[in-house]
């Protein structure tokens, strides 16, 4: 069971305007990732630096990168709805080869795909909702090179917004990372049944309320600034 308890009433609220891409009551609130980016990264620093050194454009990179996760999404997305018609997806036959072996050995139901979750404070799109023998998971699809615990706090904000917005207790969740060049793939796995388990994406989950808290409270230090000065 979530914490119930870790509310934002306190937060002031800011409207992001209209350029950004959630709305509730006609303001615009902050994405999962855009509060998981106030964690500074120094392995991604030195990589822009190194890719830099190197007369490549990192900027290009990243947007290359993101194009090609979008296609992945949607390429699982269409597959799981039997309106694929793609052919050479090299993530697609990794995922095809979990779907297939999941289904084999556990009784799995689509819950939802790629649908938006919008809360008073932040909002986010999940990748995959599944039941896997009546237990409700939480499967999100990565394509980069490394997997960290950010990708679990992204994990567990949505499974608060879940939780708070349609009532579903998430009881694990699951990171797929796709290999780019061959139809491979690792599981991450994480069954809240398991006391390790549950304390982690617990302590995710405070910690990226604490991000919430910064992120609102430095767009006060901001109004304010600009008010005084």
């Amino acid at each position: 069971m979530i914490n119930s308890e870790l509310l934002l009433n306190d937060v002031t609220k800011f409207d992001k305007g209209k350029k950004a891409r959630y709305h509730i009551d006609g303001r615009g609130i902050p994405s999962v990732t855009e509060l998981l980016s106030f964690i500074d990264s120094e392995g991604l620093i030195s990589w822009a630096n190194r890719v830099g050194r190197q007369g490549q454009d990192n900027k290009d990179i990243v947007k290359k990168a993101a194009e090609f996760g979008t296609m992945v999404h949607e390429s699982i997305e269409l597959y799981l709805k039997r309106k694929y018609t793609g052919t050479g997806n090299v993530c697609l036959d990794a995922f095809k080869e979990w779907w297939t072996g999941i289904n084999k050995y556990h009784r799995v139901r689509i819950l939802g795909q790629e649908n938006p979750l919008i809360g008073e404070y932040f909002a986010g799109t999940y990748d995959l909702l599944i039941s896997i023998d009546d237990k409700p998971y939480l499967v999100d699809f990565k394509t980069s090179n490394h997997v960290g615990y950010k990708y679990f706090m992204q994990l567990a904000a949505y499974r608060y917004l879940l939780y708070t917005l349609k009532n579903i207790n998430i009881e694990g969740c699951i990171v797929l990372q796709f290999d780019k060049k061959e139809p491979k793939y690792r599981e991450f796995n994480l069954d809240f049944t398991n006391p390790y388990d549950y304390e982690f994406i617990e302590n995710c989950y405070r910690s990226f309320i604490g991000l919430v808290y910064t992120y609102y409270n430095v767009k006060l230090c901001q109004r304010e600034f600009a008010h005084i000065f």
